[in-house]
């Protein structure tokens, strides 16, 4: 018969695991995130002028002229 507390602290490790999983995802995701402050409506704007569908496609839409 498992006890209570044995089913907690499996749930318990599972979660901190899920937990540090994410913050990987996380900090990997933020090494290639950049800030553009105000300018993030001008950058939306330019993505559906320009029919771009990702921001690295605006990114290179920018850095190519």
């Amino acid at each position: 018969d498992i006890s209570r507390s044995t089913i907690d602290r499996e749930r318990w490790q599972i979660t901190k695991r899920e937990k540090n999983k994410k913050k990987g995802y996380d900090q990997a995701r933020g090494r290639t995130r950049i800030n553009i402050g105000a300018a993030i409506q001008q950058w939306r704007e330019l993505k559906e002028r320009e029919g771009l569908e990702s921001d690295a496609e605006v990114a290179l839409f920018l850095l190519d002229r």
